[in-house]
């Protein structure tokens, strides 16, 4: 859903803070000069205060926390991040104006404790002047420290995030003027709060914590309107709740909250993802000010009905549930704008669901449907439609009645052609139809003149309408993995085309046309059946991206060099003997992957590649290690691997002038030793040596000090070094397949490093032991072991000599 399309007075809810973490945001300033131990808060006009950027999720499944859906294409919703006023490790007094809108930057960043407790008053129509007594002397505040406020009682917002904090700092409660109080991102397991200093609170933010529970003592904060606690511990929720009569956005997601037994009328906006519901109360019915409702991934199998009479709700989200159908009664959610029941169990939609007809983005995905119904033209305001990972094997032709859509997506079903009338929808950006059995794309295409997105990757196409050129906006085009025999002439004519994807067809030839498409940056031409690089690539100038791997290509032109906005080359899987000098030319390239051809040598001009970062060699016909790649000094990640090549049997020591190198992958060979220059790469994080004959490590492999990743399986290891102790950043290893005996084998086993690692640390103090005693043992069995006996000097019967062992080991 779109800012625009929000009814008024949503709007105003939609941007307001919603309490995300985002501890990397930039942060742009109240500068604080610190004179004689004290701490002079000095306030930049707001003029020079930024906003922040938003946050990215970085938990790998869609964010559900703090914002409704956009009406843009994507299975999961974008999420607006909201800003405030940053202060990490002070305390800063700031006007109430702008306080979701603007960030303070602190003087210092704190290691995990508050270790400065300072007050400072911003006005809201002038920069103060700030005397010395109105703060905190920054060498004696400390947590739970009183802080001071000018004699202006002003309200401001405190943040305490990222501090691994265990508790709420007594100083947090002391000030009526707090406003809103950030405490995400800590270690937060009781929640401690002076709710009668904090009478006027009405932002609290305990996203990330520990929580189990939230007090009862919470309901006194009778002005809070936002409170976030997702991601915490909670199994429950205080029967006070209710009281907070002002609250109009609570966020809960990702807890193990398995009951919302109460109603709370003043509320706009509930997240609930990430939970343990199984329903929702009757007692819903009340909160007719709900807006946004989000109760994805749960465990709610049948559709709460009470939803139903939720009159003003704008934006619903039942997505990852076990939802088998909806309620005839979904017809009384007039006002409902975006509609999200993906991945659930619905086998069909019901019909008064089309009766919605401010209806703009509806995503039904991944469920059991098999028919749309005709009445879909109903909805004449939806803009964005997600029906893929279905079952239907025709869609109606009512649904070009739909004639506001934007982006249609009906992949992974089972569609064998489109609707006759597709024509009729003229605002069409986005078509995308993979993964179904369309074998022609109707020539009524050519009238969707919006198009800028079309993609028919896994269909059975064997041509593609000349009409398509008329669609001159389109910018991206997958047509891999059909049956096109030919290059398609008609993608020449699209003038904007940037993004072109043509792998997995079998095409053999390209035409000259394509070099019409000046402005095209990313190209896909793998899994062919090219026997050429032709000349006519050459022209693309502007092409950054290039895969034309697993053809039939032997050589390159010397053209090539005019491609000088190329970073990424893929070359692997073909028919190469030799390395093209060609390539050398190529001053930009930043990835180079010519594996797996018939390679026997580099060219010494490979050092004109200056901006390489990646280069992958790996199984060709190198009789030895071509140090000619040594050369390569911006070089980051190099891989070697010898599965299906010649096996190299040594590593040079010129290796180390790849200064850059962060990845160096040599596995699958026929090495004894790796070379001592090693310890040279000291920004070296991933180093993978698996399945070599590797039987001794050299000590310098111990100044590898970033090392994080180290496989030396299948080698022939008895030892390893004690320093390996020393890599304090080792967290991934893998010592399996060899014959060690220091560590014993079965410590090593599992690529279970703190077992290890505890054993190298008591290395030294084992060895000094068994000299001392050894040296012992030498000193009092010398006089015998000097002596020669001969046989029956001790009643006739042979003495055996005392032969001291000399690498002897505990």
């Amino acid at each position: 859903m779109s800012k625009d399309d929000v009814p008024e007075g949503l709007n105003t809810e939609l941007k307001s803070f919603h309490g995300t973490a985002d501890s990397g945001a930039r942060e742009d300033s109240l500068r604080l000069s610190e004179t004689a131990g004290v701490a002079d808060p000095t306030v930049e006009s707001l003029s020079e205060i930024s906003q922040e950027e938003p946050q990215v999720d970085q938990e790998g499944h869609k964010k559900t926390e703090n914002v409704p859906r956009s009406d843009l294409p994507g299975k999961s919703s974008e999420r607006e991040s909201s800003t405030v006023i940053n202060a990490p490790t002070l305390l800063q007094a700031v006007s109430e104006t702008g306080v979701r809108k603007h960030t303070l930057k602190s003087a210092d960043k704190d290691t995990g404790e508050l270790k400065q407790v300072l007050a400072g008053a911003v006005r809201g129509d002038a920069r103060p002047d700030l005397s010395p007594s109105s703060a905190v002397n920054a060498g004696s505040a400390g947590i739970g420290s009183t802080f001071l406020l000018p004699a202006e009682e002003r309200s401001f917002t405190l943040r305490l995030s990222d501090k691994g904090l265990q508790d709420v700092p007594q100083s947090a409660s002391e000030s009526q003027n707090i406003k809103t109080l950030l405490l995400q991102n800590n270690e937060i397991k009781t929640l401690r709060l002076n709710t009668v200093n904090l009478s006027n609170l009405e932002i609290l933010i305990l996203e990330r914590n520990r929580l189990t529970l939230l007090p009862p003592e919470i309901s006194l904060l009778h002005k809070l309107k936002v409170l976030n606690v997702s991601h915490n511990r909670l199994s429950c929720l205080p029967e006070e709740l209710p009281k907070l009569v002002n609250i109009k956005e609570l966020f809960l997601n990702h807890n193990s909250i398995d009951e919302f037994p109460f109603a709370l009328k003043s509320l706009e906006i509930l997240e609930l993802a990430g939970n343990k519901l199984k329903t929702l109360p009757d007692a819903m019915i009340d909160m007719k000010n709900l807006k946004v409702l989000n109760i994805d991934s749960n465990q709610i199998s049948i559709f709460p009905r009470v939803l139903c009479y939720l009159p003003n709700l704008v934006n619903l989200s039942l997505c990852e549930n076990f939802i088998q159908s909806l309620p005839k009664d979904i017809k009384e959610l007039k006002k409902l704008q975006e509609f999200s029941i993906s991945h659930n169990k619905l086998i069909f939609l019901a019909v008064q669901l089309f009766q919605l007809t401010k209806l703009k983005g509806l995503r039904a995905d991944d469920n059991k449907l098999e028919f749309l119904s005709d009445k879909v033209e109903n909805l004449r305001e939806l803009t964005f439609l997600n029906l893929s990972k279905n079952l239907f094997k025709s869609i109606t032709n009512n649904l070009c009645n739909c004639t506001m859509l934007k982006h249609l997506i009906l992949c992974d079903n089972q569609l064998t052609q489109l609707p006759a009338s597709i024509h009729r929808l003229k605002n069409l950006k986005e078509l995308s139809l993979n993964g179904n059995q369309l074998n022609s794309l109707v020539e009524q295409v050519s009238h969707l003149k919006d198009l800028s997105k079309i993609e028919l990757s896994g269909n059975v196409l064997t041509y593609i309408p000349v009409e398509l050129k008329t669609c001159i906006r389109i910018t991206k085009a997958d047509l891999s993995n059909n049956k096109l025999s030919q290059f398609p002439n008609v993608v020449c004519a699209l003038s904007d085309l940037k993004y072109l994807n043509l792998s997995g067809n079998s095409i053999s030839e390209l035409v000259p046309g394509i070099s019409d498409i000046k402005d095209l940056e990313h190209l896909e031409l793998n899994k062919n059946k090219l026997s050429s690089f032709s000349a006519c690539l050459c022209s693309l100038t502007k092409l950054i991206y290039l895969d034309v791997s697993e053809n039939e290509i032997n050589s390159m032109p010397a053209a090539i060099s005019e491609m000088k906005a190329l970073q990424v080359l893929l070359l692997h899987h073909n028919k190469f003997d030799s390395f093209p000098e060609e390539l050398c030319s190529l001053k930009g390239l930043k990835t180079l992957d010519i594996s797996n051809n018939q390679i026997k040598n580099i060219p010494l001009k490979i050092s004109n590649l200056e901006m390489i970062k990646d280069l992958n060699v790996s199984n060709n016909q190198f009789a030895s290690f071509p140090s000619e790649i040594c050369l390569l000094s911006s070089l980051e990640k190099l891989t070697v691997c010898q599965v299906n090549g010649l096996k190299l049997t040594k590593i040079p020591e010129e290796l180390s002038k790849l200064v850059s190198l962060r990845e160096l992958d040599i596995s699958h060979n026929m090495l004894k030793e790796m070379p001592d220059s090693i310890g040279e790469l000291k920004f070296l994080v991933h180093l993978i040596a698996n399945n070599n004959e590797i039987s001794q490590l050299p000590k310098s492999i111990t100044s590898l000090r970033s090392l994080q990743h180290l496989d030396l399986s299948e080698n022939r290891l008895r030892y390893l070094p004690a320093g390996l102790r020393h890599l304090y950043l080792l967290k991934d290893i893998n010592f399996d397949g060899n014959s060690l005996f220091e560590p014993l084998q079965d410590i090593c086993k599992g690529k279970q490093l703190h077992p290890i690692l505890c054993y190298l640390e008591s290395a030294d103090e084992r060895d000094d032991v068994i000299l001392v005693l050894y040296l012992l043992l030498t000193k009092t069995l010398l006089p015998y072991l000097c002596c020669s006996y001969t046989p029956g000097s001790l009643g006739g019967s042979p003495v055996p000599s005392l032969i001291p062992v000399a690498d002897f080991r505990c």
